[in-house]
């Protein structure tokens, strides 16, 4: 964990993770909401927006820079995610930006963020981020792995030709080389990697407790009751 304002802020400011305003979860009910939209300038603007999470008015903002495939982001998953969401997410207390960064050794990262970005476009981007991090060893071992997040994409409420043709045209492929250019230039080389309150950096899947420590001392640095 570095605690480098300067680093954590360079980070933020190359990502471009200026705080978006808050988007409303798709239902089953929001039949519009549920299908990918055909235009690649709307789908990009949704599926940039579905990656942030919580409070917009939150007091501080915790950044993700992950790889789908990458087993240590597995783990941070596995381990700590749904904890600092319940502690800090949902209760208001901060809020969550993924940004993808797929690692050159992970050749089917690529295309699970593509599934998540399309996801995000129809209103759908934490449910296949939780889908996609709980079945990664079939998908990461499948032949086609874009016929398993179709099914996938249909199980929570996707609509399946948007959602294939948004796969088949690499429509979300500008918002991930953005992403991944912009981790590049600002220095960042391994994921999993955060940035919590564009003050403290976090490199890897720490253990939950450090980064409750790490969480709960930027909160109190700017006079916000802990958990």
């Amino acid at each position: 964990m570095t605690s480098s304002p300067r680093l954590a802020q360079t980070i933020a400011l190359a990502l471009g993770i200026a705080v978006l305003p808050a988007v409303r979860p798709a239902t089953a009910q929001d039949v519009d909401a549920v299908a990918v939209p055909n235009e690649q300038s709307v789908i990009l603007e949704r599926a940039d927006r579905a990656r942030t999470k919580g409070d917009p008015e939150a007091p501080i903002r915790i950044v993700e820079i992950s790889d789908f495939e990458c087993p240590f982001c597995a783990r941070f998953y596995l381990e700590s995610y749904r904890a600092i969401d319940s502690l800090y997410v949902q209760s208001g207390l901060a809020r969550y930006v993924w940004i993808s960064f797929p690692n050159s050794t992970h050749p089917r990262a690529w295309p699970a963020i593509e599934a998540a970005f399309c996801a995000g476009a129809a209103g759908r981007f934490w449910a296949m981020h939780d889908v996609l991090f709980e079945r990664r060893e079939q998908w990461a071992e499948a032949a086609d792995p874009n016929a398993l997040f179709r099914l996938w994409a249909a199980e929570i409420g996707i609509e399946d030709d948007s959602f294939a043709r948004c796969l088949l045209n690499d429509q979300t492929a500008p918002l991930q080389v953005r992403d991944y250019e912009s981790a590049i230039t600002a220095g960042v080389t391994s994921t999993p990697f955060f940035v919590v309150g564009d003050s403290v950096a976090i490199r890897g899947a720490v253990p939950l407790e450090t980064f409750r420590s790490a969480i709960d001392s930027v909160l109190v640095l700017r006079g916000h009751d802990t958990p």
